[in-house]
């Protein structure tokens, strides 16, 4: 994969890594059993309000995580109440109301964390750079597919360390909240300083499909380097902006 194909991947990426951190944790939590990919080292409370000291998530370290719940909703077959996780990496806040089957609605969602494989080995070690993410609702359909976002998330600091340190700015994707036909979400991505000028958007499709599109500058010489890697040399238009268009799913 070329050089300027994986940036806009990685930065596509930390919304997936978001939706699985913040979403899918709570409803595994309560579940008869933590899956084989979710530990505590210690676990403490009640089901309805507990906590569960040293979560580790596919190998990577969390923090701690305390809840309280509703019981009367769990009566319903939902889980409702807030969520907190704390560690020296993560800080992640939402309050929640969900099904069992991962469907629901998530308000006042806020996390902050290190794009770091020392949180996630799955996360490139040549990169890294810090996660803010701020959802006044999230609504999520059956398997936590999203249905209504609104709130933002930036990438803050972006950069490679190796095979050679390079800048790759900051970033911020927002969503407004309006959720199109067949359930089309469509954000609003936008560089918040650094070596490229971005103007696009990134549109989730159902059930897991995403495509990231718009202009691209490059600010310096090398960053300008790197955009015509990304359009395969395709000149730019009469304001110097180059187009491109990347998709995938998660």
């Amino acid at each position: 994969m070329k050089r300027g194909t994986l940036i806009l991947t990685l930065i596509a990426g930390t919304l997936v890594f978001l939706a699985v951190l913040v979403l899918y944790l709570p409803a595994s939590w309560f579940a008869s059993r933590l899956p084989p990919q979710v530990a505590c080292a210690e676990l403490g409370g009640s089901i309805w309000r507990g906590q569960c000291l040293g979560l580790t998530v596919q190998g990577g370290r969390l923090g701690d995580a305390t809840w309280d719940l509703s019981p009367f909703k769990a009566l319903t077959g939902r889980l409702s109440g807030e969520v907190d996780v704390r560690g020296g990496l993560v800080i992640a806040r939402t309050s929640l109301d969900m099904g069992l089957d991962g469907a629901g609605e998530f308000t006042g969602l806020s996390a902050q964390f290190p794009m770091d494989p020392a949180l996630m080995p799955q996360f490139p070690r040549g990169q890294r750079g810090v996660v803010v993410a701020q959802f006044e609702r999230l609504v999520l359909g059956a398997g936590a597919a999203p249905r209504e976002l609104q709130g933002n998330v930036e990438l803050r600091d972006f950069r490679q360390i190796s095979p050679r340190p390079l800048d790759l700015g900051s970033y911020r994707l927002t969503f407004d909240g309006k959720t199109l036909a067949e359930g089309v979400n469509v954000g609003k991505l936008v560089d918040i300083g650094g070596p490229f000028a971005l103007d696009g958007t990134v549109t989730f499709t159902p059930p897991n499909n995403y495509v990231i599109q718009g202009f691209i500058t490059g600010r310096t010489a090398q960053a300008e380097g790197i955009v015509r890697e990304i359009t395969y040399g395709v000149p730019p238009d009469a304001s110097g902006r180059s187009q491109f268009q990347f998709e995938n799913s998660f």
